[in-house]
């Protein structure tokens, strides 16, 4: 019986140090998308309790790919599922991005009750650090982006302060044609 509750012990102070920041505020992050890969590297899910996730990245010259057919499909780069990792494609909000039309376009990215919804917000230059926010609250996504605002209406059924944070993903339906870097800084003010 105290092995049983060791375990159970054990395994209750990994699960709690698990659900920490990914990383120190204000520390960028370089994630990498192996070649053939849809995850990327660090992409575990953790939580926060902030209403707005405020955070800034960068891409290089991995982010230019061609996938043919699929090239306009959303690529996701930094966000959150609320009230649990499973809710990714129930209750979630993200930032995508896509090579497409010859440059790096960033997209607000949502799915609110199983709906998946996107809409443009801009691009972005090779290089670049920019900025971007998205608030959630009792009835809304808001998406903010180099002076662009992007409003997603949801349902006050559901919202929770619990948001688990959603990494840089390739796909869409096709894997990394060849490995992509994305940078990542969190900042304390989410």
């Amino acid at each position: 019986m105290r092995k049983i509750i060791f375990f159970i012990i054990i395994l209750s102070l990994l699960a709690l140090s698990s659900c920490t920041l990914f990383h120190q505020f204000d520390e960028e992050v370089t994630y990498t998308i192996p070649k053939g890969s849809h995850y990327s590297t660090h992409a575990f899910f953790k939580y926060v309790s902030v209403d707005t996730l405020n955070f800034s990245f960068r891409f290089d010259n991995s982010a230019i790919y061609d996938i043919g057919s699929e090239q306009s499909d959303i690529n996701k780069l930094f966000g959150f599922a609320e009230g649990s990792a499973n809710n990714i494609h129930t209750f979630s909000a993200r930032f995508g991005w896509r090579y497409y039309n010859d440059a790096i376009e960033i997209l607000a990215y949502a799915y609110i009750d199983g709906v998946r919804m996107s809409s443009l917000l801009g691009t972005v230059e090779i290089g670049e650090v920019y900025s971007g926010s998205i608030m959630s609250t009792l009835d809304a996504y808001i998406f903010s982006f180099s002076g662009n605002t992007i409003v997603f209406d949801k349902s006050s059924q559901f919202y929770s302060t619990n948001k688990f944070l959603s990494y840089p993903y390739f796909g869409g339906n096709i894997a990394a044609p060849h490995e992509v870097r994305v940078w990542v800084t969190l900042h304390e003010d989410s």
